[in-house]
């Protein structure tokens, strides 16, 4: 609160002030009249400076301690006007010594301030049992007090003085004063953050002064020899000014030192508890002192006084202990459930983000658009403008991604986001899935959009540079509007994909804006090849390693579907799969994937490969079929296959279903042996509740994240956040899409169980699965 300089000044002012009382008293020691009013001109000064730096700290500080900075104030206040009504009926009006009684109650009433500002700063910073505490401890020592001075000045005094009822207050002061001193040294030890060390040796210091100047001052005035330019004068000055200076050096915020001796820590604590027992103490001694040879049981009696004031002391020394323990003990606690609240809610935070972003590109996925489509349409009004759905595939993105691999892919599809982005800023654009983007532009017109169509058709043929590789891409862009073509999600997409397929059908690198002309022919020619293809059983099964990263040994197998279409060759499921979940095709579709997964884990268990698990991909449309289970369990009975030997991969949408049902599901098939797996972990929808309730296996990173690694710190970071959550709730890991060393080497180091990709395999036939396995036999 105050400058260096002003806590030198004052320092420096201090300690001349008291050199120049001191020296005043002796140069005029015998002219009494520069004595008497050079003694009250220091006397004003000192309070004066006194209350002005107490009321300086008051007004500038904020913290616990204000009031008691206030009342510490008042108390000085008080004695400079029991001083100025002293001197005035002293020195001016020359009245009788009697009337000084009316100054000598505002000198009581200092010390009733005093008390006043240590009872405000005990409930302010303790509690009020505390301070009751404090009030008896001081009432303790101010009763030995009491005694003593009974013994040694009162009685004494009254053989001596018939009036001695004019003296009370003198008598007073000293014991007002030292059941202060007691307050302030029982507070700081109790509570070593008050005040800052300085603060606390000024603030003592002009206490323990000030008891040492009355004593002096009852002391003369009870034997008749006080006077004008006594000890006592230069000590209550002193006094005074540093507990003037005592605020100047305090400060609102003091650091806490850390208490690194453990003794000295002992030490203080007991020091505080022997406070309040020293005056019983030593009226316990001069007790026996005095009377142990008239009365020798006083003795016991004292011993055992004094025994369990120990016994009391050792007794809080413990206490103290118990609820130090249990501080750190609590601090500890609080100090993990802030780590594991700030923990979940990271996870959270970045569970939430993965439900409504793609992961590869960090663009809104098909859940945000749709949520804010809907939004859109239930904001609008007839007057405003039309909302646009624009629905964007990259042309021959297959053949680089197959070709270059998928990280190269990655970047692609991340570039081509970006530029998207730059092209309609202030729109939302996001990827759907695979190379479809979609985009969703508010209030505008036909024009505006065919514009924007040009602008990002040019955008998207510019070269694209990725490590090293020129590559060139074209898009084919489905539009559909609101309200001229549906007004609901599920219809303006339709209408859009229609309008894309129209493109792709005629040349490809281009857009269109549906109309009602358009013909919905390629996806019904897409679900009429497909109902042949299971009627034909077009449908085969390549087999992909999965490796454990302990022993390199391969432990499994995922069975990845593909379609032998006539003319075409093998297709992959991204170009068919979606769209048999659409039209509900992928029920038989799965159900003859499982089925010969089954009789392969039965032939494999025949030639010897008894350890090999097999993955079956399950779609969440196929989890909800009510005839599901009888399915599972027929197949099961009919191919002979061992349900330990398979595992069911679910992706995360069951969350969205009913819980209850799901939960009886998965316990159901738990109970026939089947291991559960969550396939493409954090791209779709992801609960922690789930995570915590279903009887889970493994949880299977996507590859997408597997693919960032060397290029995200997040992904990286996310990929570990995965591992990690995985390993508490007592689940197995596996990547998928693991392309190289550094990679695995990563997974190697979070403690990752389990890799599969093209570092170690592409997937495989049967027969190629099979002599891969003898040769690592």
């Amino acid at each position: 609160m105050y400058g260096l300089r002003t806590k030198r000044f004052a320092y420096s002012f201090i300690v001349i002030f008291i050199l120049a009382n001191i020296l005043w008293n002796m140069v005029f020691r015998n002219n009494q009249d520069f004595i008497k009013w050079g003694g009250v001109a220091f006397q004003i000064v000192a309070c004066c400076a006194s209350i002005g730096w107490l009321t300086s700290t008051f007004l500038k500080h904020k913290g616990q301690a204000k009031s008691f900075w206030l009342f510490l104030g008042l108390g000085v206040l008080s004695y400079l006007t029991g001083m100025v009504i002293w001197i005035v009926n002293a020195f001016i009006l020359n009245r009788s010594e009697d009337i000084s009684y009316t100054a000598e109650i505002f000198w009581v009433v200092q010390n009733g301030f005093y008390f006043i500002a240590l009872l405000l700063l005990m409930n302010a910073i303790k509690s009020k049992l505390f301070t009751i505490r404090y009030c008896l401890d001081t009432l303790i020592v101010m009763s030995a007090a009491i005694t003593f001075s009974w013994i040694f000045l009162i009685y004494p005094l009254l053989n001596q003085h018939t009036n001695i009822q004019f003296y009370i207050t003198e008598l007073l002061y000293p014991v007002l004063d030292l059941g202060v001193l007691v307050g302030i040294l029982s507070l700081l030890i109790a509570s070593n953050s008050i005040f800052s060390k300085k603060t606390t040796f000024f603030l003592i210091s002009g206490l323990l002064i000030q008891v040492i100047a009355d004593t002096i001052f009852s002391y003369l005035k009870m034997t008749n020899s006080y006077s004008l330019g006594s000890i006592n004068e230069p000590c209550w000055i002193l006094s005074i000014l540093m507990i003037g200076l005592s605020g100047i050096y305090h400060e609102p915020f003091p650091t806490k030192e850390p208490i690194t001796n453990n003794a000295k820590q002992s030490e203080n604590i007991f020091i505080k508890y022997l406070i309040p027992y020293m005056g019983v103490l030593l009226l316990s001694v001069y007790f026996i002192f005095t009377l142990y040879k008239m009365y020798p049981v006083i003795i016991g009696l004292v011993v055992c006084i004094l025994l369990v004031i120990l016994r009391q002391i050792f007794t809080l020394l413990e206490n103290d202990k118990l609820v130090k323990d249990l501080n750190n003990l609590n601090e500890g606690l609080e100090l993990k459930v802030k780590e594991r609240t700030n923990k979940l809610v990271e996870t959270v935070n970045s569970m939430e983000f993965l439900a409504f972003h793609d992961v590869v590109t960090g663009l809104p996925n098909r859940r945000y658009i749709q949520k804010r489509l809907s939004q859109a349409i239930n904001n609008s009004n007839v007057d405003q403008k039309k909302i646009v759905f624009m629905l964007l595939d990259l042309d021959r993105f297959k053949q680089i991604n197959d070709s270059l691999g998928h990280s190269y892919g990655d970047l692609l599809l991340k570039e081509v986001g970006d530029r998207l982005v730059k092209s309609v800023p202030n729109e939302v654009v996001c990827r759907l899935g695979g190379d479809e983007y979609a985009l969703l532009i508010e209030n505008t017109d036909v024009q505006k959009i065919e514009k924007i169509a040009s602008n990002i058709l040019t955008t998207l043929r510019e070269t694209f540079y990725i490590k090293g590789f020129e590559l060139h891409i074209t898009p084919s862009i489905g539009i559909s509007i609101y309200p001229d073509h549906g007004c609901d999600w599920d219809t303006l997409l339709m209408k859009a994909d229609t309008a894309m397929y129209e493109v792709k059908d005629n040349g490809k690198n281009n857009y269109k804006i549906y109309n009602g002309t358009m013909s919905m022919e390629p996806k019904m020619e897409l679900e009429s090849s497909l109902r042949k293809g299971i009627e034909r059983d077009e449908f085969i099964i390549h087999y992909q390693p999965q490796i454990s990263l302990k022993n390199n040994e391969i432990i499994g197998a995922e069975a990845l579907l593909r379609w032998e279409r006539p003319g075409q060759g093998l297709v992959p499921p991204l170009d068919f799969i979606p769209f048999a979940e659409e039209t509900g095709l992928i029920l038989p579709i799965g159900e003859s994937v499982l089925r010969k997964a089954c009789r392969q884990s039965v032939s494999w268990r025949k030639k010897g490969f008894s350890k090999l698990r097999i993955a079956v991909n399950i779609s969440s449309l196929q989890f909800k079929h009510n005839d599901f289970m009888d399915m599972v369990s027929n197949i099961i009975n009919e191919t002979g296959a061992n349900p330990n030997d398979i595992e069911l991969e679910i992706t995360e949408s069951i969350a969205m279903g009913p819980i209850e049902k799901n939960l009886a599901q998965l316990s159901a098939l738990k109970q026939m042996g089947f291991q559960i797996a969550i396939d493409d972990f954090g791209t779709g929808y992801s609960s922690l509740q789930y995570l915590s309730e279903f009887q889970i296996d493994h949880l299977k990173i996507d590859r997408s994240f597997i693919s960032a690694l060397e290029k995200s710190e997040k992904d990286a970071a996310i990929v570990k956040l995965i591992v990690m959550m995985a390993k508490g709730l007592n689940f197995k890991v596996i990547a998928e899409g693991v392309e190289n060393e550094t990679q695995k080497t990563f997974l190697q180091e979070i403690e990752c169980d389990e890799l599969q990709g093209y570092l170690f395999s592409r997937p495989l036939s049967v027969e190629d699965f099979e002599t891969l396995m003898e040769s690592k036999s």
